[in-house]
Parts: C-alpha cells; sequence; structure tokens
C-alpha cells in the first residue's frame, strides 16, 4: 500500500497546513452546516495537501464523499450527471442511513484539479459546472487547481478562494519522522533532510521518495540515499520570486518555463514597480525595454534565436539592475493587460458583429462601415423618436445587445416599441427570385425570334447571360439597396 494513502491525515487537525488555512476551511464547512453557501475553491502546486485536507474536513464534519479526480472523464453530461445530481439531491449513508441537508448531514462532493477540466475530452464540462452552482445547490463542493487563473473569472468569482503554499522543508521532515517511528524505521536525520530539499515543498513527492529507499529495512543510512533529483515545475510566481528576492540566475527557469517571452515580459513589467523604486526602477525598465527591442525584431524578422537574449535581459538583466532587494512577502499581479482585453472581448465581439450587419445591409465595406456608417446609425438612434430609431434597429436586424452597445439606456425602449409593433427587416429575395424569373422569360421569347442565329454563337450569348444573372443574383441576395434616408421619410 502507498504511504501517500496509508498516512493521509484522517482529521483536519492532522494536515499540515498554517493555523488560518485551516481556520478558514472549517469556518466555511460550518455555513454549510447552517445552511447553502459558496463552493470552496483550494489553488495551490501539486502534493501541499489540497485533496487531502477536503478529504480529512468530510471525515471531521462525518459528511459523505463524492470525488471526481483528473483521470476521470468530466465533460459537461458528465459533470451535469455526477454533480449536478449529487449537489441537489439529499444521500444515503453507506450503511443506508438517511442524511437530510436540513439537519446538517450533508454529502462532499470534490473535483480534483479543475484547472484540468479545458481537455479536449472534458469539452463544456467548465460551463456545466458555472451552471450548477448558479442553481445554488444544497451539497457542498469542493474544488481543487495547482493553477487557478486557467479556470474563467466567472468561475473563480462564484467561490470561495483559499491558496495554499509549499510546504516548508521543516514541515516536511516532521512528517517523515513520523511515518519512520510508525514504521519501526530507523532513519539518520541527514537523509530526511535532503528527502525533503529534494522534493521542493511536495510533501506527497518526499513521502514516495521515503518510501521508496526505506521500505523493508530496519534502518536508513545516507548511503542508501539514492534517489534522483526531481524536476521541479517551475511556475511564474516563483520565477518572479527568485528574479526580484534572490541573486541566483533565473535565466535557466525561464527557458524551461512554459511561457512566451512575450507573455513574461508582461508578468516582470507588471511586478517591477511593486518590487524596485527609485533609480533601480528606471534601470529595471531600460533593460525591459532592451529586451522588448530584441522581440520586436523577432516579430518582424522571425528570428526566434533572438528569443534568448530577450529572455536574459528580462531576467537576469533585470536582476542586476537592483542595488538591494527588498525582503518580505510581494503578492504578484496577473497583467492588466490581459484583464483589460478579457473584459473587453464580448464588447469587440459585439462591435464586429454590428459592423458586419450595417456593411452588409448598406452594401458598404467593413472599414467604410465602422468610419462612415457607424457614427451616423449611432447618432440617429439616440436623437430620433422612439419609432423611428426602432424602424433603423429593425431594418438592421440589432439585437437587444446590439442596442445596449450603441445607445445605452435608451435600448430598452427601443426594444420593447420592436416588440409591441412586431418590426422586423422584409424579406427582399422573393423580389430577386422574380426579376431573374421574368428576364429568364425575356431570353426565352428572343431565343424564339432568332433561329436562325448559330448554334455556336447562340450557346455563347446564353453562357453570357446566365452569367450576368448568377452575379446579379449574388448581389441582391445581400438585400435591397436602400438608403437610412429613404427607409426614415
Amino acid at each position: 500500500m502507498l504511504w501517500v494513502e496509508k498516512y493521509r491525515p484522517k482529521d483536519v487537525s492532522e494536515v499540515v497546513a498554517d493555523k488560518e488555512t485551516i481556520a478558514r476551511v472549517m469556518e466555511w464547512a460550518k455555513k454549510w452546516q447552517k445552511g447553502t453557501w459558496k463552493p470552496l475553491l483550494l489553488a495551490g502546486p501539486p502534493g501541499v495537501g489540497k485533496t487531502s485536507l477536503a478529504l480529512a474536513l468530510a471525515n471531521t464534519m462525518k459528511w459523505e464523499v463524492v470525488e471526481m479526480n483528473a483521470s476521470d472523464q468530466r465533460n459537461w453530461e458528465i459533470i451535469d450527471r455526477i454533480v449536478g445530481e449529487g449537489a441537489f439531491n439529499e444521500t444515503i449513508s453507506d450503511e443506508g442511513e438517511f442524511l437530510a441537508s436540513s439537519a446538517g448531514r450533508l454529502k462532499l462532493i470534490i473535483l480534483d484539479e479543475v484547472d484540468n477540466i479545458h481537455k479536449k475530452e472534458d469539452v463544456g464540462g467548465e460551463s456545466a459546472l458555472i451552471r450548477i452552482i448558479k442553481k445554488r445547490p444544497r451539497q457542498p463542493i469542493i474544488l481543487t487547481a495547482n493553477d487557478p487563473y486557467e479556470l474563467s473569472q466567472e468561475l473563480r468569482s462564484l467561490c470561495e478562494f483559499i491558496e495554499f503554499r509549499r510546504v516548508s522543508k521543516t514541515q516536511i521532515v516532521k512528517v517523515l519522522q513520523k511515518i519512520c517511528i510508525k514504521e519501526g524505521i530507523e532513519c539518520e536525520k541527514e537523509v530526511l533532510e535532503k528527502i525533503a530539499e529534494n522534493a521542493g515543498g511536495d510533501l506527497r513527492a518526499a513521502i514516495n521518495d521515503l518510501q521508496a529507499i526505506a521500505e523493508g529495512k530496519k534502518k536508513v543510512t545516507l548511503e542508501d540515499f539514492v534517489v534522483g533529483k526531481r524536476t521541479q515545475e517551475i511556475d511564474i510566481f516563483k520565477l518572479l520570486q527568485k528574479i526580484f528576492k534572490t541573486n541566483f540566475s533565473a535565466y535557466m527557469d525561464a527557458m524551461s518555463l512554459d511561457e512566451a517571452p512575450e507573455d513574461l515580459i508582461q508578468w516582470i513589467e507588471e511586478n517591477l514597480p511593486l518590487e524596485y523604486e527609485g533609480k533601480n526602477l528606471v534601470k529595471g525598465y531600460v533593460a525591459l525595454s532592451r529586451a522588448d527591442i530584441f522581440l520586436g525584431r523577432v516579430r518582424k524578422r522571425q528570428a526566434y534565436r533572438l528569443w534568448k537574449y530577450a529572455t536574459y535581459l528580462m531576467t537576469d538583466g533585470v536582476q542586476k539592475m537592483r542595488e538591494e532587494k527588498r525582503t518580505g512577502f510581494t503578492h504578484y499581479k496577473r497583467p492588466q493587460t490581459w484583464q483589460f482585453l478579457f473584459q473587453t472581448k464580448k464588447k469587440r465581439e459585439i462591435r464586429e458583429r454590428i459592423l458586419k450587419k450595417i456593411a452588409t445591409y448598406s452594401h458598404l465595406s467593413t472599414t467604410k462601415a465602422k468610419n462612415e456608417m457607424m457614427p451616423v446609425i449611432r447618432f440617429l438612434l439616440q436623437n430620433l423618436e422612439v419609432e423611428k430609431s426602432a424602424k433603423i434597429a429593425a431594418f438592421y436586424e440589432f439585437s437587444k445587445e446590439d442596442l445596449e452597445f450603441l445607445v445605452g439606456e435608451k435600448s430598452k425602449e427601443i426594444a420593447e416599441f420592436i416588440e409591441a409593433k412586431k418590426l422586423h427587416r422584409v424579406d427582399e429575395t422573393w423580389i430577386t427570385d422574380l426579376a431573374i424569373k421574368e428576364e429568364e422569360e425575356e431570353i426565352e421569347r428572343k431565343g424564339e425570334k432568332t433561329l436562325e442565329t448559330p448554334k455556336e454563337e447562340k450557346k455563347g450569348k446564353e453562357d453570357e447571360q446566365v452569367k450576368k444573372r448568377r452575379k446579379r443574383k449574388e448581389r441582391d441576395d445581400t438585400g435591397k439597396s436602400l438608403t437610412l434616408e429613404d427607409f426614415i421619410s
């Protein structure tokens, strides 16, 4: 049996975590005992005890458990069936006892590693999860994630958020010592310290390493320590700490980071003012500006060999610019540019949709629709009386969302008028079809009168007429060409 399972905490008091984290989790659980509350999102690196804390909490609170981990398929159908049904229905214990949520007899639903729910086989899983949470389920839900920023802002905002830090070397050594005592193994402290150091804050990895070298033995010495050095997964926050808080080179870490240099430079630029000030800040920005020059050359010339110079300047270059390092904890922030783009993405999509409608129905290019027509239409919608504004909106088939983007508060009034009067754009395809039919009849009549025309010449003329008709139909399919002046007069 794996020792990580054998010695998994059975009670919250046994979990290796700081007191504040334990207190917040217990407070969250007590809120659920009183009534429905938000789900809990536990975030942090692998092996720091997120899942162990969730399971220990369920054991402490005498709750039943439904668990879905990363190895399970979690598309929208499965999330909806398992999580949805589990979150809204009452439960029965393993002994057959009915557990009523109204009496505090709850069922804890644990979704492990939800930041991996975007995989191809998990399509639609996050959307289904958001829908379930918005319905305020009866049963508590705990989500765990290694990188919470892989989740959408909407999902994060619906949860109570607790972030875990890596387990310290001292804490890991204490846990390993307890396991050795219970297993009856005499292990030199130096070995345990090396295991803890090698684990890099991953308690689960440390326990696995201890089992690998100590299982079946009565005594373990430094000679038995043959564990290969673990490749620690570097994340952006650890890299920023290395750049700003230490004098060790961060270049190789940056090169192995799963982050493009164009993104990395934005992270460093955003957090530079939190660590540097005065002359150090100016020098730091000089190093970043030179890194940006190299990135510009990469974009222009496709010379990706220049990435290494840009990466060196934005990491070690920035690091060498400071005269002294600032101690203490710094809460690093995501680039505001990304947040701005995320927030404005929907507005940009609406704007593009409006421009497409204006271009199509006004027979203009998108550029002309943007620069010439859209300002005019917005002005007319805002300043004309509701009836005429509604006719314009119906002509361009603007939705409520489109109108809200264009005129704000007046959109409600216009939309209500359109709905009340049942205004809509006239389907003009019958006009085009009738014109084509008349033209075909005319061609047939002319054909009867010119029977003496040579067959090849006649065929050539007919082919030319067919091409003309096809072009005219393609042009007319976009709708009848009407100016706004004609339409609202």
